[in-house]
């Protein structure tokens, strides 16, 4: 679960994505084109079900199109199948700023579209080579975005297609202010902030962090202390909805079904770098729904850092059952 936590783009300045590498702003240096004033909120745009965003119309053009939630609510993992054999995904996650980029790749370049601003990106994937198309709708500049990202083009013709399709759908709903929400129901992780559950002096306790130092996802499903990539100590709450049972240690914790699991430092073959030790704590919540229905919500307590198994795995025993008490019954 923990790698979950690193895969949600986000700002590094406002709300970083724990576990990124060093990045540079989109469209750092480049000034932003003037953009029309939006009714929408952020807050609507975070209750809203990224898998609606984008008309199932506009991307049959493209192929047979497949949605899957995902594990997190905010993101939302769309498949286009064919022509053929060839399937094209489309990865739409509501985040606060335009995506961050690695130091090395050229910064997107801010369009104006309908007088809302997008950030355009494109390029080639490093294993595969396939084409790869990024468009991302900024609501409000550094605190809503709706980044949607296209990938695994093989014919290299059709990413950046479907990108603006997709990038033209959400603009107009963006501008009508007519939101698809997620009837998320009230007890749901989807209304909880993942940053509340932690306090700075118990995050202090994690040997090797900066407990000042906090990064947040736009949704707040996840956060994070300390460190900001994973080869650096840190200590991190996760919300997800899950449809396989935990994984690890059986435990109770509040009553409730836990699991921990130990990961050891791992290489990732030069591409993302050398993983930390970690440990986490994982907690059934409860009943996942509607947009994930048939889930169930998971909170995760994980301590990541160069401490032994036995430290890692208590820091994170330790705080898991005060992260759970601070949430509402569900």
């Amino acid at each position: 679960m923990a790698v979950a936590l690193f895969a949600a783009g986000c700002s590094a300045q406002d709300n970083a994505s724990p576990g990124a590498p060093p990045t540079t702003s989109a469209g750092s240096g480049q000034p932003a084109p003037s953009a029309v004033s939006l009714s929408v909120t952020p807050r609507e745009l975070r209750g809203s079900d990224p898998c609606r965003l984008i008309g199932e119309k506009v991307l049959a053009a493209f192929g047979k199109v497949e949605y899957d939630q995902g594990n997190s609510y905010g993101q939302c993992d769309i498949q286009l199948h064919g022509p053929g054999d060839e399937s094209v995904s489309v990865f739409v996650d509501l985040q606060a700023a335009p995506s961050e980029r690695a130091a090395s790749d050229p910064a997107p370049t801010p369009v104006p579209r309908d007088g809302v601003t997008v950030y355009e990106s494109e390029g080639h994937g490093g294993l595969t080579g396939n084409m790869n198309c990024t468009r991302d709708v900024v609501l409000r500049k550094r605190t809503a975005t709706v980044a949607i990202s296209v990938y695994g083009d093989e014919s290299g013709s059709r990413a950046c297609r479907i990108a603006d399709a997709a990038a033209g759908d959400v603009i107009r709903l963006l501008k009508t202010g007519d939101l698809p929400s997620a009837r998320h129901a009230p007890d749901s992780l989807a209304n909880q902030d993942a940053c509340d559950l932690v306090k700075k002096s118990e995050a202090a306790r994690v040997p090797g962090i900066a407990p000042g130092e906090r990064y947040a996802t736009f949704t707040g499903q996840s956060c994070s202390w300390g460190g900001e990539s994973i080869d650096e100590p840190h200590l991190y709450v996760l919300f997800q909805h899950v449809d396989d049972a935990l994984e690890g240690r059986p435990l109770t914790i509040g009553g409730r079904t836990a699991a921990v699991k130990y990961s050891p430092a791992d290489e990732y073959s030069g591409l993302l770098g050398r993983s930390l030790p970690s440990c986490a704590v994982d907690i059934e919540y409860g009943e996942a729904g509607p947009t994930a229905e048939g889930r169930t919500e998971v909170v995760s307590v994980g301590v990541t850092g160069d401490s032994s198994k036995e430290a890692l795995c208590s820091r994170a025993q330790e705080l898991a059952p005060k992260a759970l008490a601070r949430l509402p019954e569900p």
